[in-house]
């Protein structure tokens, strides 16, 4: 039925000429729908601004509790963070 699709929306002749290679498929195994909710956000963000944890250590927890994007470094956020408007005091805390 993949093969089908792709070959629906490509430039290939017939569905038959659609290689296993073009196709694949990979079931999300992330089951889990509960991010992080505000309290815990604010309470990661206050112990940061406290110095209990490293600002990294506060990136991380955001990821794992996806706020954060899968495959964006920290300091590919640092950078995001310094580019927009009313992010204030992201650099100078620890």
């Amino acid at each position: 039925m993949l093969r089908w699709a792709y070959w629906w929306n490509s430039t290939e002749e017939s569905p038959d000429d659609v290689t296993k290679e073009e196709v694949s498929i990979e079931l999300n195994t992330d089951f889990s729908t509960k991010g992080l909710s505000s309290q815990e956000i604010q309470s990661i963000v206050a112990a940061w601004e406290a110095g209990a944890i490293s600002r990294e250590t506060m990136l991380d927890l955001f990821r794992r509790g996806e706020v954060l994007p899968e495959g964006r470094t920290n300091e590919e956020e640092v950078k995001h963070l310094a580019a927009s408007p009313g992010a204030s005091g992201v650099q100078g805390n620890p």
